[in-house]
This record gives C-alpha cells, sequence and structure tokens, in this order.
C-alpha cells in the first residue's frame, strides 16, 4: 500500500497491522519517519494525540525480542515522559500509564525470575505500581481491559505473587475466554507454583495443559508461538500420562462435570469463599472441587521437611488461618446474610439523618479490614524471629520493617532471598506509601478505625441536615461501596501473604542441611469431631 496517500490516523493503523502480523523493523521505520514529520508541528491537541499514539507504536514494537526492543522501548517511554502533563489531557490516564508500564517492562534484564533478587525486583515494583494505578482508573471509568489484568498477572508473576496473579488470569479469561495470553498466563503461573510450592497435583497438571491447549485453538498466536506451546503441552501430556499410568488411573472426561457437582455441594460460606478467592487451600488455586473443602494449607509438605523452626512456624500459621478465617467471615455475612433490624432496633441510635451506616452489620466490614491488618503484621513479625532481621528501630509493621536502605539490610536480605521472601516485599510494597505503593492509604484508613472517626455512609451524596460532623476534626468519609471494593482487595492480599509465608518457611526448611529434627510430615488438620 501507498503510505503517501494515507492520513496519518490512517497511517497509524497500517502501522499497528503490520507489527501484529510480525514486520518489526519496517513498523519501526514507519513509525520514526511520521515522528520525524510531525515533531515540529503546532503543539494543540492533535499534535499530543499523534505523539500518545507513536510512543505507543514503539511500546508495543519494543515488546518483540528483535535488535529494535531496546532502542524502540527507550524512545516510547522518553515521549510519554517528556509530555506526560499534555498527553494526560486528551487521552485516558489508564491508558497513559498502562503503555508506560508496558515500556518500562520491556526494557528489564531479568529474564528468569528466579534471578529476582531485592536489587533488581525495585524496577518490577514500580512497573506493578503502574498497572494498579491503570486498573485503579480504568475502573473508575467503569471499563476494565481484559488486558490490564494479563499484564498485572505476569507483572505479579515475576514477583512470586502466584495466587493473586491466577486470579487476574482467572478474572481476565471471565472477560474474554479467546484472549490466548490469559490462558498461557495461567499456565504458566501454575507451573511456577509447583516450583514455589514444592507440591503439585494431577488437576494442576490437567489444567496445564488445559490452558495451552485453549490458548492454541484460540487462532490469535503466530505460528512460532503455537509451535512453542505444542513443545510444553508434549512435554507436560507426557508427564502426567506416566503418572496416571503409575498410579493406575484412566483419564475422566466427564471430571469437570464432577467437579461442578461437588462445587455445589459444600456449603454456601464455602461456595463463597471459592468464587472470591478467599480459601487457604492450595488446590483451591485452580479447582473448586471436594478437596478444597478445607483450608488445608500447611508448611509440611508431603515430602517432609526438616528444621525446629518447622513447628513454631506452624504455630504461627494457625493463628494466621483462624483470624483469615475470621475476617473473611464477618466479610461474608455482611455480604450474604440478611440485615438485623431487632438489634439495630435494640440499639436506638438517634436519627441525625447524615447517611452514616451504623451497627454490628458494618462493624463486620470495619473489624474485618483491621484484622487483615494484624494478619499481615504478625507475618512480619514471623519473618522477622525466624530470620533474625528485626528492624534497627525493633518496630515490626509489615510494609515498612523491611528498611532495606538501612544500612547493609539490602545485602542482608539478598543473602536469605527465596521467592516467597521475595512475593512478601512485593506485596509489603502496595501498602507503603515510600515506595508509591497503590495502596498505601489502607494505613491511614486502618489508623483512623483504631484512633479517629470513619464514616462509612451510604449512598452518593453525604448528606448531613444537622451539621453533626462539624465540629469533629479527626474525621474521613468513605462510602459503602468504597469501603466494600477495597476490603476485598485487602482480604486477597492477605490471602497471597499467608501463602507466601508457607512459601518462605518451605524454601528455608529445604535449605537447611544441619537440622536435629527427623522429618516431620503433614500434622493432623484439626476437625469438627475434635470439638464434639
Amino acid at each position: 500500500m501507498d503510505e503517501s496517500y494515507l492520513s496519518i490516523d490512517e497511517e497509524f493503523d497500517f502501522i499497528s497491522k503490520d507489527i501484529d502480523r510480525g514486520f518489526i523493523e519496517s513498523s519501526f521505520k514507519s513509525t520514526y519517519r511520521i515522528y520525524k514529520r510531525i515533531k515540529n508541528n503546532k503543539r494543540n491537541d492533535i499534535f499530543y494525540a499523534s505523539i500518545n499514539n507513536i510512543a505507543a507504536l514503539f511500546i508495543d514494537i519494543g515488546s518483540f525480542n528483535s535488535k529494535f526492543k531496546k532502542r524502540s522501548s527507550i524512545f516510547g517511554v522518553g515521549l510519554l515522559h517528556k509530555f506526560k502533563d499534555d498527553i494526560l489531557k486528551i487521552s485516558y490516564e489508564h491508558a497513559y500509564y498502562y503503555n508506560l508500564s508496558n515500556g518500562k517492562s520491556n526494557l528489564l534484564n531479568t529474564k528468569n525470575s528466579f534471578e529476582l533478587d531485592f536489587s533488581s525486583i525495585e524496577k518490577l515494583v514500580e512497573i506493578k505500581n503502574l498497572l494498579w494505578k491503570s486498573i485503579v482508573l480504568s475502573l473508575e471509568e467503569e471499563k476494565l481491559p481484559y488486558e490490564y489484568l494479563v499484564n498485572l498477572g505476569i507483572c505479579l508473576d515475576k514477583q512470586f505473587r502466584v495466587t493473586e496473579a491466577i486470579s487476574c488470569y482467572d478474572k481476565a479469561i471471565k472477560l474474554n475466554s479467546q484472549h490466548p495470553n490469559a490462558w498461557i498466563g495461567r499456565s504458566d503461573s501454575l507451573i511456577l507454583l509447583n516450583q514455589i510450592s514444592n507440591t503439585f497435583t494431577i488437576e494442576l497438571m490437567h489444567q496445564v495443559s488445559l490452558g495451552y491447549k485453549n490458548a492454541i485453538n484460540s487462532g490469535q498466536l503466530y505460528q512460532t508461538l503455537i509451535e512453542s506451546l505444542n513443545l510444553k503441552l508434549k512435554y507436560n501430556d507426557a508427564k502426567l500420562n506416566d503418572i496416571l499410568k503409575s498410579k493406575k488411573i484412566d483419564p475422566d472426561d466427564s471430571d469437570h462435570i464432577k467437579t461442578k457437582n461437588e462445587f455445589e455441594s459444600l456449603s454456601n460460606s464455602r461456595r463463597f469463599y471459592l468464587k472470591n478467592n478467599l480459601t487457604l487451600s492450595e488446590h483451591s488455586l485452580y479447582c473448586p472441587c471436594l478437596a478444597s473443602a478445607r483450608d488445608d494449607l500447611t508448611i509440611p509438605s508431603k515430602t517432609g521437611l526438616k528444621g525446629d523452626f518447622i513447628v513454631p512456624m506452624e504455630m504461627v500459621l494457625n493463628r494466621l488461618k483462624s483470624e483469615f478465617s475470621f475476617s473473611r467471615k464477618l466479610y461474608y455475612e455482611y455480604i450474604e446474610k440478611e440485615s438485623n433490624y431487632s438489634e439495630m432496633h435494640e440499639s436506638c441510635f438517634s436519627e441525625l439523618l447524615n447517611n452514616e451506616i451504623l451497627g454490628i452489620d458494618v462493624e463486620k466490614l470495619r473489624t474485618s479490614f483491621r484484622v487483615c491488618f494484624g494478619i499481615l503484621d504478625r507475618i512480619g513479625a514471623a519473618i522477622c524471629d525466624l530470620y533474625d532481621i528485626h528492624p534497627p528501630n525493633g518496630l515490626v509493621y509489615f510494609p515498612s520493617f523491611w528498611q532495606l536502605d538501612n544500612g547493609n539490610r539490602r545485602e542482608k536480605f539478598n543473602k536469605i532471598k527465596s521467592p516467597g521472601l521475595l512475593s512478601l516485599y512485593s506485596i509489603a510494597t502496595d501498602l507503603n506509601d515510600k515506595k508509591n505503593g497503590e495502596l498505601s492509604f489502607y494505613k491511614s484508613w486502618r489508623n483512623d478505625l483504631e484512633h479517629k472517626f470513619l464514616v462509612v455512609y451510604r449512598s452518593s451524596c453525604l448528606d448531613d441536615i444537622y451539621n453533626s460532623y462539624s465540629l469533629i476534626k479527626n474525621i474521613r468519609f468513605i462510602s459503602e461501596e468504597e469501603f466494600i471494593s477495597h476490603l476485598e482487595q485487602l482480604l486477597s492480599i492477605t490471602r497471597s501473604a499467608i501463602f507466601s509465608f508457607v512459601f518462605t518457611v518451605r524454601e528455608k526448611s529445604s535449605l537447611e542441611k544441619n537440622s536435629s529434627k527427623n522429618d516431620l510430615t503433614i500434622p493432623r488438620i484439626i476437625t469438627k469431631k475434635d470439638y464434639l
């Protein structure tokens, strides 16, 4: 096609299609030619829109493993930084931060996540924060592109936050079941889960194969990628078939029907926890069958672990599971159960017409939020005791006890680094304002819940006819919808932190060489019968 007869928008569209077809070199040259043509044009909305498109094209080109990867990505990121304020005036904020995250991701040097340490993870933390920001902003526009979830899943996987990554892929698949990258990411994430958890099941391997098959059958992949996935699929299927033969198990094509029936047989609350990713079971991360009916997450695996610290850390895990069960139950009861109006009547609140939600029900939400912070702080305290890495000031708060820039603490953490520990640090940065954590305001909410006034109100407009709030200085207003949304997010990262804590202790145990204890098997799980 003769590009000289195309409008600039048509040229952008033509280049984008060339990128999709894999014509990377010609796409780079065409994009650069457009940039040279317009770079001295009058600064107006049309110019900034063109610059934004050019930056996005350079970043797309850089996402391919070619000789233009670094050059093209640097150029695109540079344009986004240079014209940030003007681009944000004429385009969606969420798209800007999404493109910027992609450009910075292209420039990462770490190819293998297991090469990651407490220095190189900082660039991934920055990219993760950009993706969180793009998702939050897109939700405000009430439109969440599934690509954002897929990219966040990939970024979280690189930081070993596997439980959250799998949730991202599942949400993306619900939005678009034909998106191949979501299926590929999910399968790769399950393989990573196997690596860092030191456990696997037949169902996990089946899910890995299913993801690769769905991606291949999507009809949206290059032939070279299809060939690569077929090799992965062939390898995984061979391992799966060997295991099935050794255990004398026949493949069951109706297994998904049995899984659905088993899920429906569970209690209402358990189904709610499974649907909302609130269980503490490794099997439940990828399958909602009867094997996910209990929170059977433990530190020892079936192969056994060594170390004097295993039993004390299992005691810690018992406490974490107990508190998390309480926190999610409070959330479940608020969402699913009817309000007790007789209790509201007995409380006899004065009607101030200020839209504040009062009573036992909303206190469940407040308490659930506070309990999650307590769980995270206890994880931090256990990690400090496990590795003897207490902060100099002795104060252990999960988001800030790391203090990697204090003295030689970064070097100390690098000596004990593990996938689980890196994952915990990444989660902590979500809540740390000094790391530009997108969820850092949760700490202020928690402090207000504990020490000040945090008003949860019901409606889009906060009315206060009698000026009941006028004399209270330390007060914060949050809508019910917003509070629930962020509680869901806090529950998600708290659950992720509990899994990462378990993986951290397992990893330490596997590296122990001089232990005075024999191998430990999985402790007996306390059941309802123990209380009868």
